[in-house]
C-alpha cells in the first residue's frame, strides 16, 4: 500500500547536478531550435494542398508559431523536470505534479475548452480568414465573414457591420458558405391545368437545350408538380443547381428564357 507524501521530500546532490541541469537545457534549447526549423518546413508544404485549398499566410504563420511553442514548452517542461527529479524524490515530484495539475484543470476549465478548440480549428481548417460562415451557439445563429482566428477566439464580421468575438470553445457547428459545391436555384410557375402536359415537354425540351449552352449549370434541373385533377391551375417548381456563388445570375436568366419560351408555345403564367 501506497502512502501519499505530506513533506516535502529533497535530495542533496553534489556540484555535478548543476552540470546535468545545464546539460538539460542545452538538449532542451537544440530540441527545440532543430524540431522548429523542421516544423516550419512542414507547414509550409502541407499548406499548399490542404484538401485542394491554399492555406491563407496568416494562418500558415500561426501554427508555426504554435507547434513551435508546444515544441518549446515541451522540451523545456521536460528538463525542468528532469532538473527538479535531482533535488526531489521522484514520488514527491509525481504528487506535486498531480496536485498542480488537477488545481489548473478545475480553476482554467473554459480557458484549456477554448484553447483546445482553436488548436482543433488551426489543426483541420475547418474556416479560414475571409470565408463566409453560420455559428450555430446556444441555439442562436450567427453569420459573416471570419475576420480573425486566434487560440481562445475567433472574430466574425456580420453582414450588419458589427463584430463578434466568440469563444472558440461555444463554436459546436459551422456552416461554411464558402467550400459549398453548388448553389440551388427554385423558380415556381403558375400554369392553368389545362396547359400542364403541354408546358412539362416545353420545360423538359428548354432543359436540355439550357443545360448543353450553359456551363453554369451543375446539372439538368427538376421540374416538380403540385397538381390536383380537380384545380383549374398548377404550380410548377424547377429546382436546378449551378456553380457555387452564381444562383441568383443565372436564375435572372432562366427565368427571362422560360418565359419567352412559354410565350411562343401560346402558354400563359398566371399571376
Amino acid at each position: 500500500m501506497t502512502t501519499t507524501p505530506t513533506t516535502l521530500q529533497l535530495n542533496l546532490p553534489g556540484p555535478s547536478a548543476f552540470v546535468w541541469i545545464l546539460g538539460f537545457f542545452a538538449v532542451a534549447w537544440l530540441a527545440s531550435f532543430l524540431l522548429g526549423r523542421l516544423t516550419r518546413r512542414i507547414v509550409r508544404l502541407s499548406s499548399l494542398s490542404t484538401h485542394g485549398r491554399v492555406t491563407s499566410p496568416e494562418r500558415a504563420r500561426k501554427l508555426q508559431v504554435l507547434i513551435g511553442s508546444l515544441i518549446t514548452f515541451l522540451a523545456f517542461v521536460i528538463a525542468i523536470l528532469a532538473s527538479l527529479s535531482l533535488f526531489i524524490t521522484t514520488s514527491t515530484l509525481i504528487w506535486i505534479l498531480g496536485l498542480f495539475s488537477a488545481a489548473f484543470g478545475l480553476s482554467a476549465k473554459p480557458l484549456v475548452s477554448d484553447l483546445l478548440a482553436g488548436m482543433s480549428f488551426l489543426f483541420s481548417n475547418t474556416f479560414d480568414i475571409g470565408e463566409k460562415v453560420e455559428f450555430s451557439i446556444a441555439g442562436i445563429n450567427i453569420q459573416g465573414v471570419i475576420e480573425e482566428v486566434n487560440l481562445t477566439t475567433t472574430k466574425l464580421r456580420a453582414p450588419t457591420g458589427e463584430e463578434y468575438t466568440i469563444p472558440n470553445g461555444e463554436i459546436r457547428i459551422v456552416r461554411n458558405f464558402s467550400r459549398g459545391k453548388f448553389s440551388t436555384v427554385n423558380i415556381s410557375l403558375l400554369i392553368a391545368a389545362a396547359d400542364l402536359d403541354h408546358c412539362l415537354e416545353v420545360l423538359k425540351t428548354l432543359g436540355e437545350e439550357i443545360y448543353n449552352e450553359q456551363s453554369s449549370l451543375v446539372d439538368r434541373w427538376q421540374v416538380l408538380s403540385t397538381a390536383d385533377l380537380a384545380a383549374t391551375k398548377v404550380e410548377l417548381n424547377l429546382i436546378a443547381r449551378t456553380a457555387l456563388g452564381l444562383g441568383a445570375e443565372v436564375k435572372l436568366r432562366l427565368i427571362q428564357q422560360i418565359q419567352d419560351w412559354l410565350r411562343q408555345e401560346n402558354i400563359q403564367l398566371i399571376d
